[in-house]
């Protein structure tokens, strides 16, 4: 009994400590006029709208989208949608944003990251003061999916599969991943699905792969059984490959749901799966997302000797 009362005690401060902690780095630059501050504070609190995300990212595609240092999903989350080479535009306010960066083989590193580092700023100060978008969208996962909503998924990118045979397209899947089962649908089927792809067949000898979180869209032959790597086939920031702090990405994550073992991790700890312990995650996860990405000359040239 006292040792009950103990954990509980000990767990109190554990959350009162970790809410102080979060609280503080949320609170910070409140009363500052920087909405990138303000950002951190507010952006938790909102649902995210994955069907006004979808729409935007389906934009960046060529010929209007080459690529960025900025990636689409960055410029998606502050509802720039691209309307031409190098200029998106907000989906709220219409305001305009030149996403242009200097060729990094031309210039010093310190002029490509000022460049990008401008960019990365007008997410929010580009916008209207009075727009909706400035503050920006809180990560896709502050709690997870049921294990129904996860299928409801899986079984609506499977639609088209009737018309598909086995031998059509191969996939290497790991000797040691267990997936759900549907009846009628084999593994293969289920693996890409559960990677977030859909799949599809619209003409003879085609069949067609589409990630609509990161609008990736593939054709390959069916006449000869290639093969398709469905984790390194999508775009690297796409959301179905984000990882936790666990190292497992969202797809491991939606299998381990469906399949009953969400709450198993290799390295016990009792407070996996609390209520603070997610919240604190969650909080983590915003402030990741929030960085961005500045490339370091250490990174590209050797250290003189």
């Amino acid at each position: 009994m006292e040792v009950d009362s103990a954990n509980s005690r000990h767990a109190a401060l554990l959350k009162r400590k970790a809410t102080d902690s979060i609280n503080e780095i949320l609170n910070y630059g409140q009363s500052s006029t920087s909405p990138q501050k303000r950002t951190k504070k507010t952006a938790h609190h909102k649902i995210r709208d994955i069907d006004a995300y979808k729409k935007i990212i389906k934009t960046y595609k060529a010929p209007t989208w080459y690529g960025c240092a900025v990636t689409p999903r960055d410029l998606a989350d502050f509802g720039w949608a691209c309307v031409k080479k190098d200029c998106v535009q907000c989906v709220e306010c219409e305001q305009y944003l030149n996403t242009s960066l200097p060729n990094i083989c031309k210039v010093s590193f310190n002029v490509y990251n000022s460049s990008l580092q401008d960019i990365h700023q007008k997410l929010t100060t580009a916008h209207r003061t009075t727009c909706k978008l400035r503050t920006g969208a809180p990560p896709f996962r502050i709690t997870e999916p049921s294990s129904k909503e996860i299928m409801e998924g899986v079984q609506g990118r499977l639609t088209d599969i009737k018309n598909i045979e086995e031998d059509e397209f191969k996939v290497d899947i790991p000797s040691d991943l267990h997936l759900p089962k549907l009846e009628g649908v084999s593994d293969k089927f289920m693996y890409v699905a559960i990677l977030g792809w859909f799949v599809s067949k619209p003409k003879r000898g085609a069949l067609i792969f589409c990630c609509d979180y990161c609008a990736r869209e593939l054709a390959i032959s069916s006449r000869t059984g290639n093969k398709f790597d469905a984790i390194h086939n999508h775009e690297r920031w796409c959301p179905r490959t984000d990882s936790d702090e666990h190292g497992e990405t969202s797809w491991q994550s939606d299998i381990n749901i469906v399949m009953n073992t969400k709450n198993y991790f290799p390295h016990h700890n009792k407070y996996h799966g609390s209520a603070i312990y997610r919240e604190a995650m969650a909080a983590r996860r915003l402030l990741d997302n929030s960085l961005s990405t500045i490339i370091s000359p250490s990174l590209i040239t050797p250290p003189s000797s």
